[in-house]
């Protein structure tokens, strides 16, 4: 009966812990996402730049997370963004954490110096956690240019996030 008993409870145990999300499996799955936050802007080749905070527009979107490589735990994701952009990268998941493979946003539209709509290029580090299963919070770097006629400024800014619900 001891032996029985002892049978059943590693069993229950084996059979709860391959039930436990973890690693790509946790993040796998169809998200909608919003992303806001700030960047700094400064002029380019100006003895004293002035800097400036830029506060970006709340972009929303869909992301999907799919299954790249099981044994390194890595995924493809996919970003459509409400504005057409779509976004392919690789991402290595460890965990609750994730980490994106940097990636270029083309179609960022800040407004610099009161001029509206002025498109720019920016290198994006993504690192992120998930939470209760179901909320994953990425923190996002973006370091890029842009231009507005003849001026160009450096972009930079360490405060973005995107908050992506499991649809």
């Amino acid at each position: 009966m001891k032996k029985s008993c002892l049978l059943f409870a590693i069993c229950g145990l084996l059979a709860f812990s391959a039930c436990q999300k973890g690693g790509m499996n946790l993040f796998r799955g169809d998200y909608s996402f919003k992303t806001s936050g700030s960047i700094m802007a400064k002029r380019a080749n100006v003895s004293d730049p002035a800097e400036f905070n830029i506060t970006l527009d709340n972009v929303i979107g869909q992301l999907q997370i799919a299954n790249l490589d099981r044994k390194t735990d890595s995924v493809v994701v996919v970003m459509n963004y409400l504005n057409g952009e779509v976004i392919v990268t690789h991402a290595y998941c460890e965990g609750r954490n994730i980490t994106f493979k940097d990636f270029k946003r083309s179609a960022l539209r800040v407004s610099i110096d009161g001029n509206i709509g002025v498109l720019c290029e920016v290198n994006v580090e993504t690192k992120g956690t998930m939470y209760e299963d179901n909320t994953l919070i990425l923190d996002q770097t973006y370091e890029g240019e842009a231009a507005v006629g003849s001026l160009k400024y450096i972009l930079y800014g360490d405060d973005i996030h995107m908050v992506a619900t499991r649809n």
